[in-house]
Formats: structure tokens, C-alpha cells, sequence
């Protein structure tokens, strides 16, 4: 889209982090990106400098990433910024970039405040995009409490500046009540099949299938945080190991986090476990095509986990939490396991049963793998409330019409903005 000028109409995304930092925000703002380019937009990034390897001002084929220094504390989790110069000069060069329209990424980043106060002084139109389904936690209930005191007070800065409201699922946008926002619509996290053509055969090779004694390949890929539920997943694995001696089973984990030495300590002396570290997105890609079954336990106020949609173009059976809009996607048994508790003793209680089916059943498992890649919808408008229906044809998740749909919204607000 060109404006009067006949320039690209320029977009602003502000987000806590970005690539190389692998999330489900990160991939969910890269592929939102590349779209709007395809679409004629000229996009850039402002984010976080969470590390100091990288530089401040990056041009990723035509795709500017400007990041700002942050302080030490939290830096991994939820970076504060460190005004120095050379936090004033990049954003100099972010406000002299004079983006037409500007989105935001969760309510309580800060990264969102500032993007939206900027979008606000100019006197442009700014889109918040909500990735989470209920308050932001850390395992520790006090500093949970003052921690929704912050977050409330943070949302009320940030509602001041924001022009309209979208979550990446349903749910997102019951929880955005909570705050009384009223949200305008979905922008469903997407994946499209072009997505498994990075993936390669190197867990293939090193796992092989179809063998005597080929092993039945579980696997979770996500941050090594309490949080995420993957001591419960270990724990559920070992019990059941312990349960089925004769079945060859094989569980891979693929992330990193501050809880990963503890879990090396604790898990890795299991032959059966294998920890693969930080992989790059053909590297998760690539184990998915691998795997049988994907795990995402995650206990954390999930949005729509991009992790259960990438899963299941591999077409693994899934079993997962109904964790934001998991259950948008899992609509039915015939779709996968959906497991839950509240604690992660709880959790492992729940997953042994679920795990121990998805191993020993190959028609059940293969049921809900080959199904999966048919429940991708490609034709379910993001600003849809309808259920998924059941059965779909191995498309696309959302990204063929979430582009059109956001194009033709920043097209209403950049005519309003810029009317004659």
C-alpha cells in the first residue's frame, strides 16, 4: 500500500524481543512482517537489546531492527531500559523513521508503552495486539500480587495512547475485559505449510523409524521455565518409563531457560532423555517431522502457543494444557489430549494417563497425527468467533486471510489519520 505520496505506508512494530530470540511473539511478529512486505508495507522493528552480541540497528533484507539497551535485571524475562545516549539516539532514529501506523505487542511490556505514546504524540493510529490470558506469574504468590498491581497500572498508561484492540485468540480477548477493554477482533497466531520446508532428516537419521525397536519419538520445544510445565513432562516420563519397560520410547527437549542445569542434574542421567539445547526454527521444525507425539504442558497464561501449531504441521499427535486458545485448536478427542492441573505434581498426575495412551494406542495417536494437519483452517476470517471446524483441509493456519484483514484495517485508519 502506497500513500498520497506514493511511498510505501510505513508500520511500526514494538515488541519486548525479537529474532534470534525464539518465542512464540518473536515467530508470530516475523511472519506478520514478512506478510504486510508482501502486502507493499514497509515494516520495522523497535525492540530490546537483551543481548549485547547483537548489534543496535540491523537491515535484515529491507526488514530494520532497531534495538534499545536495557538494564541487567530481568533481562531475560522482562527487560527495563537503560536511557542512556545511546538509548536517545536510537530513538531519534525510530521517531525520524515517521511510521504511519504503529503496533504494539501485551499490554504490561514497556516496549508497548513506549511504542504507543510515540504513535500518540505523532498523532498516529496504534494497534495493540494481546498475546496473553491472564496475569503474568512467577511462581512466587507475592510477587505475583504486586505483580498484577503493576500490571494494572501499566495497562492504564497504555489504554490511554491505543486506538483498538486485538487478541491472538478468543480467549485473549475475554481476558482484555478483565481490564474493560472492549477488543475489536482475532489476529490468530498463523503457520502456513511452507513452514516444514526448513526442516530437515538430521533427528531422522539420528532416531530412525519404521526399525525393530524404533523409539516412539516425545518431544517438547519451548523456554526451561517452571512455568512452562516441563518438570512436570519429565516427571510424567520417568513414571512412565518406569511403567512400560518394554516399549522403546525417546524423549527430546529442545530450549533453553534458568532452570536448565537443574533439570540437567536432575534428568540427565536417563538414557531415554535427550536435552538438544537452543534450536534455531529449522532445527524445532525439523524434530516435529520427527516426532510422534508433542507435549506443551505449559501452566503459563498462553495466548495461542505457536509451538501446538508448528507441532502439528509436522503432524505429531498433541497433548497439551488449555492454556489460552489450545482448546480453539484441540476442538475434539478425535484432535489430540488436553490435560491439566494446577500444580505440576497435579500436572504430571495428569499427563502419565495421556502420554501412556498416545504410546501404547498407534491408532489413536496416529488418528489425532494425521488429523492434524487437516484441523489448520484456511479460510476462518480473524475476526471470526465461530468454533474451528472439525474437519479442514491441510491449508493454512490463519495467515492467508489475517493479512488482508489487517491490511484492510490499517487502510480504514490510515484514510481516517490522513483524510484531505
Amino acid at each position: 500500500m502506497t500513500d498520497r505520496a506514493h511511498r510505501p505506508v510505513k508500520i511500526a512494530i514494538f515488541m519486548e524481543f525479537f529474532l534470534p530470540y525464539l518465542g512464540g511473539i518473536e515467530r508470530y511478529q516475523d511472519r506478520l512482517s514478512k506478510q504486510l512486505r508482501l502486502l507493499g508495507y514497509d515494516v520495522f522493528i523497535v525492540t530490546s537489546l537483551h543481548d549485547e552480541s547483537l548489534p543496535r540497528f540491523e537491515d535484515k533484507d529491507g526488514l530494520r531492527i532497531y534495538r534499545l539497551p536495557t538494564k541487567g535485571i530481568f533481562k531475560q524475562r522482562y527487560p527495563f531500559f537503560k536511557r542512556d545516549a545511546r538509548f536517545k539516539e536510537t530513538m531519534a532514529a525510530v521517531e525520524a523513521e515517521n511510521a504511519d501506523f504503529y503496533i504494539v505487542n501485551t499490554r504490561f511490556h514497556l516496549t508497548s508503552l513506549l511504542g504507543a505514546r510515540l504513535a500518540h504524540r505523532l498523532g498516529r493510529p496504534v494497534a495493540l495486539i494481546e498475546h496473553g490470558t491472564a496475569h503474568m506469574s512467577v511462581g512466587n504468590p507475592v510477587l505475583d500480587f504486586f505483580g498484577g498491581i503493576y500490571e494494572h497500572g501499566l495497562t492504564h498508561f497504555v489504554k490511554k495512547h491505543v486506538t483498538s484492540y486485538y487478541g491472538v485468540s478468543r480467549n485473549c480477548n475475554k481476558w482484555l475485559r478483565h481490564f474493560t477493554i472492549k477488543a475489536s477482533g482475532v489476529w490468530y497466531n498463523a503457520v502456513t505449510p511452507e513452514d516444514t520446508a526448513v526442516a530437515d532428516d538430521r533427528y531422522e537419521r539420528l532416531w530412525p523409524r519404521g526399525g525393530e525397536g524404533s523409539e516412539i519419538v516425545i518431544s517438547y520445544a519451548g523456554r526451561l521455565i517452571a512455568e512452562k510445565g516441563i518438570v512436570a513432562l519429565l516427571d510424567a516420563f520417568a513414571r512412565l518409563r518406569a511403567e512400560l519397560p518394554d516399549v522403546p520410547l525417546r524423549l527430546a527437549v529442545a530450549g533453553s531457560g534458568p532452570i536448565e542445569d537443574e533439570l540437567h542434574a536432575r534428568y540427565g542421567s536417563d538414557p531415554a532423555v535427550t536435552f538438544l539445547g537452543k534450536l534455531d526454527f529449522p532445527g524445532v521444525m525439523s524434530l516435529y517431522r520427527r516426532s510422534d507425539v508433542f507435549v506443551y504442558p505449559s501452566m503459563y497464561p498462553e495466548g495461542l502457543p505457536t509451538s501446538i501449531l508448528e507441532a502439528a504441521l509436522g503432524d505429531c499427535a498433541i497433548i497439551a494444557t488449555p492454556r489460552g486458545g489450545t482448546e480453539e485448536v484441540i476442538t475434539s478427542p478425535a484432535l489430540g489430549w488436553i490435560v491439566d492441573g494446577a500444580t505440576s505434581e497435579q500436572l504430571t498426575n495428569a499427563l502419565v494417563p495421556a502420554l501412556r495412551e498416545a504410546v501404547t494406542d498407534p491408532v489413536r495417536r496416529g488418528c489425532a497425527s494425521t488429523s492434524r494437519g487437516r484441523r489448520l483452517p484456511a479460510r476462518l476470517p480473524p475476526s471470526s468467533t465461530r468454533p474451528w471446524p472439525a474437519k479442514r483441509d491441510r491449508q493454512t493456519w490463519g495467515a492467508d486471510l489475517r493479512p488482508k484483514f489487517l491490511d484492510a484495517f490499517i487502510r480504514s485508519h490510515y484514510a481516517a489519520c490522513y483524510r484531505a
